[in-house]
């Protein structure tokens, strides 16, 4: 007589089989996830980072984008142009005041190699100065997480253009 049907052994393996590949794609997830979060991260401040350029170019003004690597944010503050003495010291005062925080990176996405010149006015953090003609300080800064992969933003300092690279 012909049993219909699978044994119980037959279905232990199976399930066997299915559980290891759900693990399998399950870890795969979440480090596709990671990878889209850190690229997301970096086109964020990319953005920030073009938007205040166009403002100094268009208000005529000078911005600092700061980058605070212990809270994990970028931060932004408007530098005021003055021609006398006496509001010159008062702006450099004020300088450190003021701050405006535009984004937190998300868990696990950290900056690295923040690679800035000095700012031209008074700033206690790592910072990309936008200048009313366009150009900026110029510099880099790596973004990245626990993966081997990160990237990079570059700034031109003649010219101010933003760019993003991967990183090894």
């Amino acid at each position: 007589m012909k049993d219909k049907g699978f044994s119980l052994m037959e279905l232990v393996i199976v399930l066997t089989i299915l559980v290891l590949s759900v693990s399998l794609v399950a870890s795969s997830l979440s480090n596709l996830s990671r990878t889209i979060e850190l690229k997301a991260a970096a086109k964020k401040v990319s953005g920030i980072l073009r938007y205040y350029r166009s403002e100094a170019v268009n208000k005529g003004s000078v911005y600092q984008v700061l980058f605070d690597s212990e809270s994990r944010e970028v931060k932004v503050q408007s530098v005021l142009l003055t021609a006398s003495a006496d509001e010159k010291a008062e702006d450099e005062k004020r300088a450190g005041e003021g701050f405006k925080t535009l984004y937190g990176l998300p868990e696990g996405v950290r900056m690295k190699e923040i690679d800035f010149p000095s700012p031209q006015y008074p700033c206690d953090l790592p910072a990309i100065e936008f200048y009313p003609n366009g150009g900026s300080n110029g510099g880099s800064v790596l973004f990245d997480s626990q993966q081997r992969k990160g990237y990079r933003i570059k700034i031109h300092f003649l010219t101010g253009e933003v760019k993003i690279e991967q990183s090894l």
